[in-house]
């Protein structure tokens, strides 16, 4: 696992979903939803992953699913609602953007983002966004999982993001 420049090192729980995805059976060259199954996810990463559907013209993305860290941790609550400015602000369209890049380009990549929340506390946290095909192998989503690297003092606390900024990206192969 290289970016183009460095060597990525990988928080357990964004490996430990990387390394599944890519244990899956493949159509086309990447893993197949249809064979994802979390009970073959190992129990202590399933708090970090996410899914989201994308639909094409226009691009949209849908969060399917998102683990109790997400939901409890960070205070984000998107499961069935889409990625937009409503959930992301101003950094959605930077996020439509990479899941779009992704899905046409068919690479996977992590990213190092900084949550901020209303009360101005801030966090970094370490996102891998793994494309997955349909049966006829057209990418139809982006399965991923999310770890905090720093910020708030308590991990256990929520936090409620309001605002992402994606601080960096590298593909990984």
């Amino acid at each position: 696992m290289e970016s183009s420049n460095n060597p990525i090192k990988l928080t357990d729980p964004v490996k430990g979903i990387y390394d599944y995805w890519r244990s899956l059976p493949r159509c086309k060259g990447l893993p197949m939803k249809s064979i994802l199954d979390p009970i073959g996810i190992p129990s202590e990463f399933l708090p970090h992953i996410f899914l989201v559907q994308l639909e094409y013209n226009p691009f949209s993305a849908l969060v399917r699913l998102q683990g109790t860290y997400l939901n409890y941790s960070l205070g984000q609550h998107f499961t069935d609602k889409y990625v937009d400015e409503s959930t992301f602000g101003d950094s959605a369209a930077t996020i439509l953007a990479s899941y779009e890049e992704a899905a046409t380009k068919r690479m996977a990549y992590v990213s190092q983002e900084e949550v901020h929340s209303a009360s101005q506390q801030r966090i970094m946290i370490e996102a891998i966004h793994l494309p997955m095909v349909d049966d006829v192998g057209d990418v139809k989503f982006i399965f991923g999982a999310l770890s905090r690297l720093s910020g708030s003092d308590r991990v256990d606390q929520e936090f409620r993001g309001h605002h992402w900024e994606v601080k960096s990206r590298s593909q990984i192969a």
